[in-house]
């Protein structure tokens, strides 16, 4: 974003009970403060005289065109078109002549033009008018959705942005307004929707006249058409003339039998006129239809609803845009942010990128955007630790320039860029995924804030965040909850510095007590820290063959042991590791695991979800006996060249069996097969049973460098956890528990238990 970047506001006004006065004061400290400059253009639709002086005594530096309507009352439609007409901005803002919602979030709709939006419609939330309004709001966009699925919760919002060139390819009349990102979209645009905060909302409360219940039907229906059916106009009177035949055949049917067979007159069969009519009435539609199909088909060379976004030719990307101040290329597009400049204080020193291992989560913004500087007393203190190292493909980091970067929010539609990044990323893990949030928020509902830093266009770090509330550990920001690893992903410690801040500041203005940042490696600067886990790692040989024996004498016996076939001269228990366990199987082995060691089961929906979400890049494996009975199970999920043995469960009493040992190395010996070359054995907590089992499997465990950003006041880092003394009894009663109940319950507190 740069600060001639030009947004022009355009204001209907209709009324005069209108405020310009206010609307302009505040939406023009808003978008300075934001780094934008504006323009606002009043359209004067009607007698406003007490608003004309109103606007001639505004004391207001910033550029206002006033344009007046001949006759007046000629309807919003005609005023915005009429506004956009003379406006110069790069985006496009329009909003109602007073203050509906608050004006900092006028910046999400902004930046999502920045990001590459074409439109952006809003949704207020939460609202403030009556209830009655919300109510006839709501149904009347639950109506929207139904019949045209269109995604979009509140079209009757008075703020919307966008690019120039949609208004001119787009024409809105009526009271078409509203339905401008439905147009927008149906016409190749790409259209997203923000969370904004309601403030205030001005009309008739309660019940409507009857008329405008009509209208609104109508316009349901005419912007049904309008988006379905005006390329194809015989789908609609063909499907409404179709039907009128068929009732009216079905009508006249009885009396045509009667006068043919039974000799009985049809001057008093009122059944046979009415089909009669509806019959003709339907080839009449179809008629209709064929007429506008037949104008189509000769105009068709003149239609274009499409927009071409790149083309690429020889490997060389050609960029055609929608027109002037149009996105660049790829960029994908997106939904709430929260805009926050970030900028350096004088002197501070140069960024240095992060070390490398040598091995492979809508929230209002604040009262004003205010720029976050970053401390150069940390930097420096960050930056002490060495010269710069390269990054993995051999080219230093490029210096980061302080004054362009910024931190923003994930906008819906950028989820493959996201997932680009942290693939790319030497630190990224399977739980940065995009696909994790997702999964997250549709099963436990946490509020996600995905943010981003970008220099200009580039993305230089990224940091996954969800605020979790829970009663055992109160209401704090986690990366990530569910998954092990989690953290910021940075291209140089200022990139780093500059999340970590925002991240903290989010957090305050959450009420959050802290930042939980599930770092596998060590980062640079001083943070609260935990050392209660750790994680186990190893290279794989290149052959299956070679796993068995890399593993330690006594596992491997083990192993062995599994695999013996039962009834020879030693004992063997005749066990093989397959890999075609499905979801009800293992989650039944999962939940008898859990309850045995006395905690909460995750949901089965939330297995379901990730299976849906990642496809083949979760894998199931099992250990079966002779008798084709399941005894163990491992979900693992694959990210680059690592396969993650995740989430397991066993049935009670096999430990003698080497159904554990076996299962884990069969993973291996797979893995090797399909060309992977890392496998991750997962967290453990410190000196527990699992960690001295993934000892004895040989791996050589690792410091996991949890970090706490400690925001709230006389926050800790957390000690709820399966190795605290004061949880002895409860997971005593809950390995007790009935498995239904617990199962039931389980799925309930997990949502808790992050």
């Amino acid at each position: 974003m740069s600060v001639h970047t030009l947004v022009s506001v355009v204001v209907p006004i209709g009324n005069p009970e209108a405020q310009p006065q206010k609307v302009v004061t505040a939406l023009y400290e808003a978008l300075t403060q934001g780094g934008y400059a504006v323009e606002f253009v009043l359209v004067l639709d009607g007698p406003v005289g007490p608003v004309e002086r109103q606007i001639e005594s505004m004391q207001c530096s910033c550029p206002i065109k006033i344009v007046r309507l001949q006759g007046g009352g000629l309807g919003e439609s005609i005023a915005l078109s009429a506004g956009v007409a003379r406006a110069e901005g790069i985006y496009i803002v329009n909003v109602p002549p007073y203050l509906q919602t608050e004006p900092e979030d006028v910046l999400k709709v902004v930046a999502a033009l920045e990001a590459g939006a074409d439109c952006v419609a809003t949704w207020r939330t939460p609202r403030v008018d009556p209830w009655l309004n919300q109510l006839q709001s709501r149904l009347f966009n639950f109506m929207l959705r139904v019949v045209m699925g269109m995604p979009y919760h509140d079209l009757n919002s008075g703020t919307r942005g966008f690019r120039k060139q949609v208004l001119e390819e787009v024409s809105v009349y009526g009271e078409l307004y509203r339905f401008l990102p439905v147009l927008a979209l149906r016409q190749g645009f790409r259209v997203v929707e923000v969370k904004v905060r309601h403030r205030e909302e001005r009309g008739r409360a309660g019940f409507y006249g009857v008329g405008v219940y009509l209208r609104r039907l109508l316009d349901i229906l005419a912007i049904s058409f309008l988006t379905r059916f005006t390329q194809q106009p015989l789908r609609f009177f063909g499907y409404v003339g179709f039907l009128g035949m068929v009732l009216g055949v079905a009508l006249a049917a009885q009396p045509i039998y009667a006068k043919l067979f039974l000799g009985v007159g049809l001057a008093d069969r009122p059944l046979f006129v009415i089909g009669a009519i509806l019959a003709a009435f339907g080839v009449q539609l179809i008629g209709f239809g064929l007429i506008g199909e037949i104008i189509i088909f000769t105009q068709a060379p003149n239609l274009r609803d499409y927009k071409v976004e790149e083309v690429i030719e020889g490997g060389a990307e050609v960029v055609s845009t929608h027109g002037e101040g149009s996105r660049g290329p790829s960029d994908p597009i997106a939904a709430v942010v929260d805009l926050l400049p970030v900028t350096a204080t004088k002197g501070a020193p140069e960024p240095l990128p992060l070390p490398l291992p040598e091995h492979e989560g809508a929230l209002p913004p604040p009262p004003r955007p205010a720029a976050i500087a970053i401390n150069p007393a940390a930097s420096a203190t960050a930056t002490s630790e060495g010269p710069p190292r390269e990054m993995e493909n051999g080219a230093a980091a490029s210096p980061v320039d302080l004054t362009t970067m910024r931190v923003r929010e994930l906008l819906p539609g950028e989820d493959s860029r996201w997932d680009a990044f942290v693939t790319r990323h030497p630190h990224g893990s399977f739980f940065h995924l995009s696909g994790w949030r997702r999964c997250t928020t549709e099963v436990f509902h946490h509020e996600p804030h995905y943010l981003i830093v970008e220099q200009g266009r580039r993305w230089i770090g990224v940091l996954p965040l969800f605020l979790v509330k829970s009663p055992f550990l109160g209401r704090n920001l986690i990366s990530v909850p569910y998954g092990v690893y989690g953290g910021a992903l940075a291209e140089s410690l200022h990139a780093q510095q500059a999340l970590l801040d925002y991240a903290a500041e989010l957090g305050r203005r959450l009420a959050a007590g802290y930042v939980e940042l599930r770092h596998l490696e060590e980062r640079p600067g001083v943070r609260t820290n935990s050392q209660l886990y750790v994680t186990f790692r190893c290279n794989l040989p290149d052959d299956p063959a070679k796993v068995l024996p890399a593993i330690p004498k006594k596992a491997r016996a083990e192993v062995r042991r599994a695999r013996r076939p039962q009834g020879g001269e030693e004992v063997g228990h005749g066990l093989s590791v397959q890999s075609d366990c499905d979801l009800d199987m293992f989650f039944d082995l999962f939940a008898e695991n859990k309850q045995r060691l006395g905690s909460p089961a995750l949901p089965k929906r939330w297995f379901a979800a990730l299976c849906e979400e990642f496809g083949r890049k979760v894998v199931f494996h099992r250990v079966v006996d002779p008798q084709g009975k399941t005894l163990a199970a491992v979900m693992s999920f694959l990210f680059r060249d690592t396969v993650n043995a995740y989430y397991s469960g066993s049935l009670t009493g096999i430990n003698d069996t080497g159904a554990n040992n076996l299962i884990y190395c069969g993973i291996m010996e797979w893995a090797v097969e399909e060309g992977f070359t890392r496998f991750d054995f997962g967290r453990s907590r410190l000196e527990s049973g699992p960690a001295h089992f993934k000892k004895n499997m040989g791996f050589v465990s690792e410091p996991l460098r949890y970090e706490y950003i400690l925001v709230g006041d006389g926050a800790k880092p957390p000690d709820f956890h399966p190795g605290n003394p004061k949880l002895d009894l409860p997971r005593r009663m809950w390995s007790k528990m009935p498995t239904m109940f617990a199962n039931r319950l389980g799925a309930r507190l997990s949502r808790y238990l992050p």
